[in-house]
């Protein structure tokens, strides 16, 4: 039996369909090794027990790259909304200090020396990389000297995270790769909490180990190329492939250099022979967006590298790296001509989608996931939430997200439980139109742990505490925090908990406290009659409150004629550990009468306990990991961080 009849869905709807980087990180995942590569994409050896449809597919960032759910766990949590350039803190001119290491590497070697800082001081063992400049390879770098032999761009395309397969004795690894291979690693690092299942087990209980991903550094990038396509198309202008010392993308040209000398080929020459890979023609990514840290000859002068660092720890090892010695920086980089390479790079992503649809042929719309909100829907279309303050929507707001559902969907709402508007129906060719629109007009979307709230007591006449406020603050502190945990919060302005605070993983409850001054009190007993829980009765001509049946709800404040039942206090209680899902589990209460001040502080050493304690990411809530521990264990250690 051939590759051609197994039943493989990457290769029905991403290779054939033209859309395949190259990126490796299915044959990364792949636990019984029949992923290979040829010419043409990933091939299954041999027929697959599960059709094609495990891990493989999970991890192929070209049928979806759920960025929006990766960024939080790579921007400490601050992730900011889809941008050409992408989020960064940072952006230098940079060149490796050591002659050796400059010349070596391509613009300047910055990320060779930032590589061999790396080693020398023990933050990695070993490189994930591409190697070798005539036929390129995927190879495990474990050496300074194995570190130079690699450096320099290759313009070829392979499946470097393939060699993940092949990094069992590495502990801490760092990643170089393209903006596809970036998006490979993110979704194989972040695998078992993106898919709520761990990384596939072979036929015979095998296991793949993927090391720690220490650093990710991702290369700009304008295209690349077949390797079999390039070779053809070079020998036929005189240059053999096999004696290429270096290579380099400079403007709208490819520049070679051999023993013999340098040579030019024009990158429309190349588009033209057919030398593009079909799956960089519809990738939107020049500046590799999900790494640690960006590297590209654009922006900086001949012999230096632009480097973008991305996140706190890219930023740190850039810092840390110039410090020792190993890099020298400045800070003048060419913004507008990074800006104007990203630019080109969408171009020609809209001209290939809009000529792939006009022919008729399938598009797999995976970017859609790079925004918040977005997801796909059972016709082949997607929703878009829109954020709204946990329920409160002005009427404008409204009046433009209907405007929008008719223009972009099809034209209905969908109310959600968790508070949130979302326009249905929206075609995968809308989408950025729609998010473009979204954005401008002051409204945003957002995916999961969203605060939902009850109006609270600025509209009920039964609420106790404030609520919308409080909801929206907690959902800008707490929303991407807690996302790739699935952590619900929900807020009750008093004990009718109309939005069910306590089936929350954290819940927050409006109460005030009551008592009785006996020397306005009359016994009349409109107080009793007023409470819901049977908690106050009449002894002696004095209303007596059960401390073990109060609810703390306030009626009996309200209606007291005599106002003899007064307040002592009123906060929040917070019960945490509730679901409704696949395994329900009850909350506990955590703390009566909080403040609005203690509240960010609590739910901040609940979440830490929590991660602390997990072991099956996107598998367990909250609740379920304090049956593990034990309530007594994990209450005491959330309290004792206050």
């Amino acid at each position: 039996m051939t590759d051609e009849e197994y039943k493989w869905f990457l290769r029905n709807e991403v290779v054939d369909a033209g859309l395949c980087t190259f990126c490796g990180a299915c044959a990364a995942v792949c636990p019984n090794d029949r992923i290979e590569f040829k010419a043409d994409g990933p091939a299954l050896k041999e027929e697959c027990p599960r059709n094609g449809e495990g891990a493989c597919k999970d991890v192929c960032q070209r049928v979806v790259t759920f960025a929006s759910k990766i960024s939080p766990n790579i921007f400490g949590f601050k992730a900011k909304p889809p941008s050409l350039l992408g989020q960064y803190e940072t952006i230098v001119a940079a060149r490796a200090a050591d002659p050796t290491i400059r010349d070596a590497g391509q613009d300047g070697g910055a990320v060779t020396a930032l590589l061999t800082y790396c080693m020398n001081e023990g933050l990695i063992d070993g490189v994930i990389a591409t190697g070798d400049i005539g036929k390129p390879s995927s190879c495990v770098v474990r050496s300074e000297e194995e570190l130079l032999k690699t450096a320099g761009s290759k313009y070829s395309s392979v499946p470097v995270l393939s060699a993940i397969k092949d990094a069992g004795d590495i502990t801490n690894a760092a990643v170089v790769g393209l903006p596809c291979q970036v998006n490979g690693i993110r979704k194989t690092q972040f695998f078992p909490g993106l898919t709520a299942h761990g990384y596939e087990v072979g036929e015979n209980g095998e296991k793949i180990k993927i090391p720690n991903i220490a650093y990710v550094i991702g290369l700009f990038c304008t295209e690349n190329f077949n390797y079999e396509k390039l070779a053809d198309f070079m020998e036929e202008r005189g240059v053999d492939i096999s004696n290429i010392r270096k290579a380099t993308i400079h403007l709208d040209e490819l520049v070679v250099m051999t023993d013999s000398g340098s040579y030019e080929f024009d990158l429309n020459d190349l588009w033209n022979a057919g030398c593009v890979l079909d799956g960089c023609v519809i990738c939107r990514d020049a500046v590799s967006k999900l790494a640690d840290i960006s590297a590209g000859y654009m922006g900086s002068g001949k012999g230096w590298t632009t480097l973008m660092g991305r996140t706190a720890k890219g930023i740190e090892l850039i810092k840390a790296a110039e410090e020792a010695g190993y890099i020298e920086t400045k800070p003048e980089v060419d913004l507008h001509r990074i800006e104007e390479f990203a630019g080109l790079k969408m171009q020609r992503f809209n001209w290939e989608l809009k000529r792939r649809l006009d022919e008729g042929k399938n598009v797999q719309f995976y970017w859609a996931s790079d925004y918040p909100g977005v997801m796909g829907e059972t016709k082949g279309t997607f929703f878009v939430k829109i954020k709204t303050n946990s329920g409160l929507i002005g009427a404008d707001q409204l009046a433009k997200a209907a405007e929008l559902a008719n223009k972009y969907g099809d034209r209905t709402f969908e109310i959600t439980t968790r508070q949130s508007v979302e326009i249905q129906g929206v075609p995968g060719t809308n989408v950025d139109k729609l998010m473009s629109e979204i954005y401008a007009s002051g409204l945003a979307t957002i995916g999961m742990g969203y605060v939902s709230s009850c109006v609270g007591m600025d509209y009920c006449t039964e609420g106790l505490v404030e609520t919308k406020k409080l909801s929206g603050e907690l959902t800008m502190a707490f929303a991407q925090k807690l996302t790739p945990h699935k952590m619900k919060i929900g807020i009750a302005g008093c004990g009718n908990d109309c939005v069910r605070a306590k089936r929350h993983d954290i819940g927050l409850i409006g109460q005030v406290h009551p008592e009785i001054d006996t020397e306005k009190c009359n016994g009349c007993g409109r107080c009793a009659e007023l409470c819901r829980v049977d908690a106050i009765s009449i002894v002696y001509g004095n209303a007596v409150i059960d401390k073990d049946k109060c609810i703390s709800c306030g009626w009996c404040i309200r209606g007291c004629p005599n106002e003899a039942a007064i307040e002592k206090k009123r906060g929040y209680t917070v019960w945490i550990g509730a679901n409704d899902a696949r395994r329900p589990s009850d909350g506990i209460l955590l703390k009566s009468f909080c403040t609005t001040e203690e509240i960010p502080e609590l739910i901040d050493a609940v979440a830490g306990t929590f991660v602390k304690y997990r072991t099956k990411p996107g598998r367990e809530r909250l609740g379920n990991v304090i049956a593990n521990v034990g309530e007594g264990m994990f209450l005491k250690e959330v309290l004792d961080q206050m």
